[in-house]
């Protein structure tokens, strides 16, 4: 996916091209601080996993292991001791493997950190430091979108404009885009200036450090889609019919019989006064 840049406005051909070199010089300068990541880190844990610090394969001839919480090995941050007894930085989740590997069960964002390991082998004593990586879902990013997505869903129209904005707490964080999974941009905005069907899948927001690695709740941009609910046919009834019987029947026939000789005495009356006035005249 690529967030393209609009320079249709009317521009002349030299300042855009002088628009151009600029854009490439800074994607040159910056690309260093902005390189996106190849993939999510697997290092980073979700709480609740179970944590494993490998002893390093590359030390020969190790006699004992130790482990602590921490840069150093300090008495008080000891979790083991080099004859396997739990020290003042065991919490009880924490057990031994065959080879003196540190497992961790159940970590939680306050396991986040560095342990340091000291060995005793027959050359003297060596110490090498291991990462946990936490993903701290209480410190979720949150997706700000225009168009509003409804239910994860953004709908757009080709040729529009959706901006994205990734929104976290994370202090000093780095915050890269996923697109169908896989990084595509790098900020705190994603704006894609003329939509395409290129552009349409699902999109999410990944925030990290070098403690935790957040992800937000992923958001799914297609086509909006204009329903019409079908119309039922509604049923047209004919115009009643007055039927009338007995009593009511003979008292109209008579009313209407009434009427007709009024009306033709009247025309006659007017034909006659009409006949009057012209013998007259």
């Amino acid at each position: 996916m690529r967030c393209s840049l609009d320079t249709g406005f009317g521009l002349s051909p030299a300042w855009k091209r002088l628009l151009l070199t600029g854009m490439l010089l800074a994607s040159c300068t910056c690309s260093a601080s902005l390189e996106l990541p190849s993939s999510v880190s697997p290092d980073f844990l979700t709480e609740g996993a179970v944590a494993l610090l490998p002893v390093p394969s590359n030390v020969e001839g190790v006699l004992a292991t130790s482990w602590f919480r921490g840069h150093e090995a300090r008495p008080e941050t000891m979790i083991f001791s080099p004859e396997g007894l739990p020290g003042p930085g065991h919490t009880g989740r924490e057990t031994l493997g065959t080879q003196g590997n540190l497992v961790i069960r159940n970590v939680t964002a306050q396991d986040a950190g560095s342990y340091t390991v000291v060995l005793e082998t027959r050359r003297g004593r060596r110490s090498e430091t291991e990462q946990i990586r936490i993903k701290d879902s209480r410190n979720q990013p949150f997706l700000l979108t225009f168009p509003t997505s409804t239910q994860g869903v953004i709908q757009s129209e080709l040729n529009y404009s959706v901006v994205m904005q990734c929104l976290t707490a994370v202090r000093k964080p780095m915050i890269y885009w996923t697109f169908n999974g896989k990084p595509c941009e790098v900020g705190e905005y994603l704006i894609i200036r003329k939509l395409s069907s290129k552009d349409l899948g699902t999109y999410a927001c990944v925030v990290k450090n070098n403690q935790t690695q957040h992800s937000s709740e992923s958001v799914t941009l297609s086509l909006s889609q204009i329903k019409v609910d079908p119309t039922e046919a509604v049923p047209i009834e004919p115009d009643p019919i007055l039927r009338v019987s007995g009593g009511g029947a003979f008292a109209l026939i008579v009313a209407g019989n009434i009427g007709f000789v009024i009306l033709i005495a009247g025309i006659s009356f007017t034909i006659a006064q009409a006949l009057r006035q012209r013998i007259r005249s």
